[in-house]
């Protein structure tokens, strides 16, 4: 640009020829040539512009435009600048950020975005004989801002949308961000919780999740947790939290990416669930009836649980696969009684019978059985069941041992068993409390230091059955005449050691309660 200011005729210009330019004008001259941002001087009333090599791009393919007035060139725009432009002849220095302009340079008029600053240049006496313009555009900027904010909108509107729960945390624990949901749910805005966020976790979970924390970020790799988080109201809720690692370009977590779900309702389902199922499973275990579940398609069976020793013996027990299997069992002569049972059962009807089995052992057995549909949610009889139960045997002598040791209970389970009884153990006083009116009549052997209030709590299970049960009380605490008395009180049998030795004795107690 240099070279085409010196090549060109200024003498029939307003500045007549270069000799005669004043200083102020050849010396800003230079500095704008000099200069890599894209600049314009306007000199004179008439605002004769020159400009440098980067102000070219501006220009676009805009006529010649060296020596020419500023208003000829950006006609189009005059309205909205020639005010700016004329403020700094009269001394006014100004700034614009992203001024909106539609411009023509040489494809037609586009509106974009310009930032620029406007300056007075003076002569020695201070008046004012040009104008310096430093521009550059910002359409691109400016519309990337407008569709960043256009998509934080779409995000906010997305995000109260969905159920989770979502929030964003840079390193170590600055919640970046958090959608509504999260933070009406939490009654308070995460952002301003930082390092205290196990306040707002149940007291319980906290060190599982610094663990699983721990070990998401030393791997690398997603952390999953199902915790319980408080509430607004101060109620905790399960739930469900995902997050994503953000990497930087070395590799290293430098936030994450957070969604929470709440599941607290269909936790304590699913708890309720596995309840039902566990009560359900001791009890068939606990019963000397047997309950049985056929897939009419397959006739194999479903499910098996409860005493089926005490109906055929181990080695048949464990080789009944199918209603095939079963029928084989059957004793000859009341075997063809029971053919037709499938069909009958699948039309609906309930069938109770008696009938006899022969088992691995050759012994015959008497059975009672009651055998019904069972309809799916659509009310399709694709099933059938059934409850057996021996009736020409007495009872086993039943043994309940609850909450003793592993060890304790493992030896004297075996020497129940050896001696004909038939023990059933217990971890916990919880575990034999929720089953304990469903269980046959016999002898409860119980470890005094297991849980408070041990003896109150199984009698007040057994209610009005308690008579049918001899409870005896195993304490470390058995030489104290005190705390035997005590427990005698209560309702207690007889109170034995709770470890090691007197287990005759022990025996010979539980065998009184079947003694006629």
């Amino acid at each position: 640009m240099a070279a085409r200011i010196r090549g060109k005729d200024w003498s029939s210009t307003v500045l007549g020829p270069r000799p005669q330019w004043p200083l102020e004008l050849t010396t800003t001259l230079g500095l704008i040539l000099d200069s890599a941002f894209p600049q314009s001087l306007l000199w004179g009333d008439d605002f004769v512009t020159f400009f440098n090599d980067a102000y070219t791009v501006i220009l676009g393919k805009k006529p010649d435009a060296l020596g020419r007035p500023y208003r000829e060139i950006w006609a189009e725009a005059w309205d909205e600048v020639s005010g700016i432009v004329n403020a700094a002849m009269r001394g006014e220095a100004s700034f614009h950020e992203n001024l909106p302009l539609e411009l023509d340079r040489g494809s037609g008029p586009q509106k974009g975005w310009w930032t620029f600053s406007v300056s007075p240049v003076r002569y020695a006496n201070d008046e004012v004989g040009g104008v310096l313009v430093t521009a550059w555009e910002t359409t691109k900027l400016v519309l990337a801002e407008r569709e960043a904010v256009r998509q934080a909108k779409e995000l906010e509107r997305f995000s109260a949308l969905v159920p989770e729960m979502l929030w964003v945390t840079r390193v170590p624990n600055h919640v970046a961000w958090a959608n509504q949901r999260m933070i009406d749910f939490l009654g308070v805005d995460p952002t301003t919780i930082g390092d205290d966020w196990p306040s707002i976790v149940h007291q319980d979970d906290v060190q599982a999740i610094r663990l699983r924390f721990e070990k998401a970020l030393s791997r690398r790799t997603t952390f999953e947790s199902r915790h319980r988080l408080r509430r607004n109201d101060g109620q905790y809720r399960w739930v469900l939290v995902r997050s994503e690692p953000v990497l930087d370009a070395d590799g290293e977590i430098e936030g994450w990416y957070s969604a929470a779900t709440d599941v607290h309702d269909w936790h304590l389902a699913m708890e309720s669930i596995h309840s039902k199922e566990e009560l359900f499973e001791t009890f068939a275990h606990s019963s000397h009836k047997v309950l049985w579940i056929v897939d009419l398609e397959t006739q194999q069976i479903d499910y098996l649980a409860g005493d089926t020793t005490h109906l055929w013996g181990e080695q048949t027990a464990s080789q009944l696969r199918s209603w095939s299997d079963w029928l084989g069992t059957v004793h000859p002569d009341d075997r063809d009684r029971q053919i037709d049972f499938l069909p009958r059962l699948q039309a609906g009807e309930l069938i109770c019978e008696e009938y006899r089995v022969v088992g691995g052992d050759g012994q015959i057995r008497k059975i009672r059985e009651t055998l019904f549909a069972v309809p799916d949610r659509e009310g399709s009889i694709r099933s059938v069941g059934g409850i057996a139960e021996r009736i020409d045997a007495q009872d086993h002598q039943q043994i309940y041992l609850v909450g003793l040791e592993p060890g304790e209970e493992a030896r004297l389970a075996g020497r129940f068993w050896r001696r004909g009884f038939k023990p059933r153990t217990f971890e916990t006083i919880e575990q034999f409390v929720k089953i304990a009116t469903a269980l046959q009549a016999g002898c409860i052997l119980f470890s005094v230091p297991s849980a408070p209030n041990s003896l109150g709590r199984i009698l007040g299970a057994l209610g009005n059955r308690r008579r049918s049960f001899r409870i005896i009380a195993l304490t470390p605490e058995h030489g104290n005449a005190q705390e035997v008395r005590s427990l005698m009180k209560m309702g207690a049998f007889d109170v034995l050691p709770g470890t090691g030795g007197g287990e005759e004795q022990l025996l010979r107690a539980c065998g009184r309660r079947f003694t006629p």
